[in-house]
């Protein structure tokens, strides 16, 4: 069963709740993760084989709504490996204290034998003796080496051997001799790994640690003796003590690191309980030898976790670790002030900076402003001297009737004045009024030579302006026809359109001019001296979009070219992982090829609406980095704030981080963005690294949450499997349209239907963390429920139940916990019952708990089943016939099937366990409790029975009620394999290719020449063949129809064709049946699945479209989407 916990990290969770004993603060966001271990440990106390992943929402930028409630899920608790560590600088303290520990380990060796020790010794009780003091060794024991074991073996036999004592005359037994004892002591010290495992079970080993009054007297006094004695357990020699207070961090550091990491050798072979080479034969021995592990491995963990005790008593009451913590605070504190006074200085600059560039600017803005003066100026008075030499050139010719004595040159020569006066430059009148001044008896000919060159510049510029538009008309006369135009037209030019369009939206300036520029400017197809105009480009455009697109040549040609790029790649084809990010061919048009006909104005703004996402230079994670720090630096009220963030990013202008954050403000408010941290899996390691590693934030938005958790529960684990959702927070409301209240109203800032309930079978518990006495927490309790209520999501609040001090602690959030446990994760309890005549019975327990199953009858009437808590297995069928030629049956549930013991209930003697409880007797096996054998005999049938049917690949028919069967069979995953009961549907012939299981019998009694297969098969796999007749025989068969469909959308658009393909075939089968309900039913279904796929844009569009194209009356419009 799939479980995801939510964790609110908004900057509430900060708060202190309470102080320890210890006098430290702890906050709500410690408690919850207290908490979350609480209910990880209740997991791995009870088995459960939960699959759960670890999702954490990305944060991009504070103007987003999703970075608010970190979702986990999770089993797992905080692993000893991630708590905090003092770094300590390096002495040479560590080796001086080993030293002194190596020399005092080395002492002289004296023997001290007891003789009337060594005749009180029993040869049959050899086991319970003290082993050196037998040999002498009882005041040194483990500091003895080697060699002293064998001098003291030498001097005790030369005393106390039989022969010699007889020649003493001293009276000697040999069957009860006190000499075997020496024997057996020499064997097990003689031996180094014997003597180490007499060694670790040391009687005269003080296995208890120091008590907390004992520690705050004098931590050192009581500490450093007890880790003293503990480090002889240690594999390496060289072992850090405690020390003293003056210790320097190197040394502490260097301590705790050892001892965390402790790798004792001890071990507890010598406490077994039989010796393996008793045994008979080969099995008895290795069930001897496995029943030996089990008891060491027990104890084994035991040591370690006595260790692990101490080693954390040390550290929580460590002075060092105090003192060393309060300077690193102080550390960051200076660290922080000093960061905090450059910042200072370096804004004081750059204002300084600022207001020299002002007076920079001003000063050139002034000299330039002085500079226009000037040459207005100067205009002005060439302009008054153009008028001044105009004036004179009029009076002379005035004065001298015009240059002309005949009153018909008159009109022409007083034009021509005029010409001249306002054709020539000030130079050229300047020039011309001297020589008429000069010579005033040529002046006749000196202004008719004006005229003449002045009427000779006129005609050359006529000529030239002719010559150029007659050159313009001849190029577009020739090589620029209208039936040409139209025909260079083809499928890379309407792309290149496309795109242009798609580039350059509406409101840009002069937009139809920019886009004829783009097309001219890429286009290579395009003949010399031939370019498109705004006129055509926007002629075009409008052809396209009041044309049948899907009727047209376009979409043959792009189908064509797509079909003969494969042909030519195909050999060059690499197999690359694009799971992550999917990225759009560039060659491919743009224009989605099944949008609806004669409807221009949707279809220019879904042409709006596609943007190109591939850059030039994409983004680096460092940029990325830069730019989010740069957001945060720079709020929205700076100046000029997307200059400094521009700034602050190197290669990187203001367009480029306008562009780079609106693309990153679309994807996250529209998918939803997270990142999966850990996925669903049964390793809890991987959790318990990151659980450590969230981060607080300044708001709680509930509903991104909740969207998130429905999408990676339907992309994992689809609309069927029964999933556990847990909020643990402070009751935070959150503000304006993020807050519940928003919420429950349906006024939040989605236009999406509220997550709530969610689409799978589920259930929503709130684990409250607060005091009661508290508004907000009131108010926040209200508002949860009230949330619950409205959306009818089944769920559950949980508040901490308080101790007489009434205030909120460890203790409480623990229980609380562990309540909701004991209400969501119960076990179910059952007997598994098989065979015929030796009946045996095997109690076990199934997880995830299974769940009523609701059943509606043809008057809406709604009544539940659950299955019998005794289950039968009534055979055995093979896998290939159960999945067959009809694929895997649609099951309702699956569970886990591990083996119990319960010591309390009353169990019955069958035959096979009197028969195993005679053979034991007869091997002399000490085993008089019945109870306990009946114990090991009921769980090997389940384990006997999983074995079987993985070995067979076969599965097991069970009745789990009346009318009503499951099957159980071995299922393996990634490190170990399984025995899973999947529930089937209630119900007699829950698959029909099998046929009904009451009519199913043994093989033995078929008759000759019978069949071995079952009565009801199909000749194809499925219900559903490749013609257009499609049989729904059952409604799975439907079922698997739909789910096909479905699977189909998820892939587009690479499935464009197919799914519709598949959705016509079950459209006309649905009209020829006349179940036209369906088709309504199925659109309800497509609406309700592309709320789900908010990560898929592609689909989300073409499911919304079959959607309303399915509830139109003429409904063969589906069928031109066909590819």
């Amino acid at each position: 069963m799939p479980t995801i916990i939510c964790l609110d990290v908004s900057l509430s969770m900060t708060r202190i709740a309470y102080t320890n004993r210890d006098n430290q603060e702890i906050t709500y966001s410690q408690l919850a993760v207290t908490g979350i271990n609480e209910y990880l440990d209740y997991l791995t106390r009870h088995k459960s084989m939960e699959f759960v992943s670890l999702l954490y929402t990305e944060l991009k930028y504070r103007r987003i709504n999703c970075f608010d409630l970190s979702f986990l899920t999770y089993t797992g608790e905080i692993n000893e490996e991630n708590y905090p560590r003092v770094i300590v600088t390096e002495t040479d303290e560590t080796s001086k204290e080993e030293e002194e520990y190596n020399e005092g380990n080395s002492l002289p060796v004296k023997f001290e034998f007891d003789v009337e020790y060594l005749k009180s010794l029993d040869p049959k009780a050899w086991k319970d003796q003290d082993h050196y003091a037998v040999l002498g060794l009882k005041d040194f024991r483990y500091n003895a080496s080697d060699d002293d074991v064998r001098r003291a073996y030498r001097a005790i036999v030369l005393r106390h051997h039989p022969d010699k004592r007889k020649g003493q005359g001293e009276n000697v037994d040999p069957d009860n001799d006190y000499f075997t004892c020496i024997t057996r002591a020499y064997e097990f010290l003689g031996v180094q790994p014997k003597r180490r495992s007499y060694d670790s079970v040391d009687p005269y080993f003080n296995d208890d640690l120091p008590t907390q009054n004992e520690i705050d007297k004098d931590f050192f006094e009581a500490l450093a003796p007890v880790f003293k004695l503990n480090a002889r357990w240690s594999e390496k020699k060289r072992v850090p003590l405690l020390g003293t207070m003056d210790s320097s961090r190197k040394h502490v550091e260097k301590f705790y690191d050892f001892w965390y990491d402790f790798q004792s050798w001890r071990e507890y072979s010598y406490m077994d309980e039989e010796d393996k080479e008793k045994g008979q034969d080969r099995d008895e021995r290795r069930w001897i030898d496995k029943q030996n592990k089990v008891m060491r491995t027990k104890r084994k963990k035991e040591e370690m976790a006595r260790i692990r005790q101490l080693v954390d008593l040390a550290y929580n009451n460590d002075p060092r670790i105090v003192k060393f913590k309060k300077e690193e605070k102080d550390k960051k504190l200076a660290a922080k002030k000093a960061k905090q006074t450059a910042a200072q200085a370096l804004k004081h600059l750059e204002d300084q900076q600022k207001r020299e560039e002002e007076a920079a600017k001003l000063k050139a803005e002034q000299e330039e402003q002085k500079r226009i003066v000037e040459i207005q100026k100067e205009r002005e008075l060439q302009k008054r001297a153009l008028k001044k030499e105009r004036k004179v050139l009029r009076d002379l010719a005035k004065s001298q009737n015009y240059f002309t004595k005949e009153d018909n040159d008159l009109i022409k020569n007083i034009e021509n004045v005029e010409k001249l006066c306002e054709a020539l430059k000030l130079l050229e009148l300047q020039d011309l009024n001297k020589k008429l001044n000069e010579d005033p008896v040529n002046t006749v000919d000196v202004f008719n030579f004006a005229v003449n060159e002045l009427e000779k510049q006129l005609d050359e510029e006529r000529t030239r302006s002719l010559q150029g538009n007659y050159i313009n008309s001849l190029g577009k006369n020739t090589n620029n026809p209208l039936t040409n135009k139209k025909a260079l037209w083809n499928n890379d030019n309407i792309q290149l359109l496309i795109k242009a369009v798609n580039l350059f939206p509406a409101g840009t300036n002069q937009r139809w001019d920019v886009v004829a520029n783009f097309i001219n400017l890429h286009a290579k197809n395009l003949p010399e001296n031939v370019k498109f105009n705004s006129k055509e480009v926007l002629n075009k455009a409008k052809d396209i979009q009041s044309s049948d697109f899907s009727k047209n040549d376009l979409k043959f040609q792009v189908n064509q070219k797509a079909f003969e790029s494969f042909e030519k790649g195909k050999k060059e084809l690499k197999i690359v992982d694009r799971s992550d990010i999917s990225e759009k061919d560039p060659g491919t048009p743009a224009v989605n090829g099944t949008a609806a006909p004669k409807q221009p104005i949707k279809e220019v703004k879904e042409l709006k609406e596609v943007k190109e996402t591939k850059e030039a230079k994409p983004w680096t994670k460092e940029e990325q980095t830069l730019l989010e720090q740069a957001i945060k630096t720079y709020p929205v009220s700076t100046p000029d704030r997307w200059d400094r963030i521009a700034e602050c990013i190197p290669n990187r202008n203001k367009k480029e981080c306008l562009k780079r954050v609106k693309e990153l403000v679309d994807l996250i408010v529209y998918s939803t963005l997270y990142d999966v941290l850990v996925d669903f899996t049964k390793d809890y390691s991987q959790i318990r690294q990151v659980l450590t590693k969230i981060e607080h934030y300044d708001k709680t938005c509930l509903l991104n949450v909740l969207a998130a958790c429905n999408k990676q529960l339907s992309t994992n684990w689809g609309t069927q499997s029964y999933s556990q959702i847990l909020f643990v927070t402070d009751l935070g409301v959150g503000l304006g349209k993020n807050s519940i209240k928003s919420l429950i109203n349906g006024n939040g800032t989605s236009n999406e239907p509220p997550p709530l309930p969610l689409p799978m079978p589920s259930k929503v518990s709130v684990l409250c963390i607060g005091n009661e006495d508290d508004p907000g927490f009131k108010h926040g309790l209200i508002l949860y429920q009230q949330l619950l209520d409205t959306s009818k999501q089944k769920g559950q609040l949980f508040i901490p139940k308080f101790s007489e001090s009434k205030t909120l602690n460890e203790r409480a959030v623990n229980k609380m916990f562990k309540q909701m446990c004991e209400v969501n994760f119960k076990p179910f309890e059952a007997t598994l019952s098989m065979g015929s005549y030796f009946k045996l019975e095997s109690q076990i327990s199934l997880f995830p708990e299974p769940f009523p199953y609701i059943i509606k009858d043809v008057f809406g009437s709604e009544t539940s089943r659950m299955i019998s808590k005794r289950l039968e297995v009534c055979g055995y069928i093979k896998i290939a016939d159960i999945v067959g030629s009809g694929g895997s049956p649609a099951c309702v549930s699956r569970h886990l099937v591990f083996p119990r013991i319960d010591s309390s209930q009353k169990k019955t003697t069958s035959e096979l366990q009197k028969l195993d409880t005679e053979i034991k007797h007869f091997f002399g096996k000490n085993d008089d409790d019945e109870s306990s054998s009946s114990s090991v005999s009921e769980e090997s049938a389940c384990v006997l029975l999983h074995g079987a049917l993985k070995v067979e690949n076969m599965a097991a028919l069970v009745l789990i009620a009346d009318d009503w069967y499951g099957f159980l069979y071995s299922y393996a995953d990634k490190k170990k394999s399984n025995l899973l009961l999947s529930i089937l549907q209630p119900g007699n012939n829950p698959i029909p290719w099998i046929g009904d299981f009451r009519f199913l019998g043994f093989q033995l009694d078929a008759l000759p020449g019978e069949t071995y297969g079952f009565p009801v098969k199909t000749e194809k796999k499925s219900y559903s063949s490749s013609s257009n007749i499609i049989s729904w025989i059952r409604e799975s068969a439907l079922q698997a129809d739909i789910q096909k469909i479905l699977r189909h959308a998820k892939k587009m658009p690479e499935k464009t064709s197919h799914f519709y393909k598949e959705l016509n075939r079950i459209r006309r089968n649905a009209q020829s049946l006349g179940f036209n309900e369906l088709i309504d039913v199925l659109a309800d279904i497509f609406e309700k699945e592309a709320q789900m796929m908010v990560g898929n844009q592609e689909s989300c569009i073409q499911l919304r479209f079959a959607a309303s194209e399915l509830r139109r009356s003429d409904r063969d419009v589906i069928k031109k989407f066909e590819a």
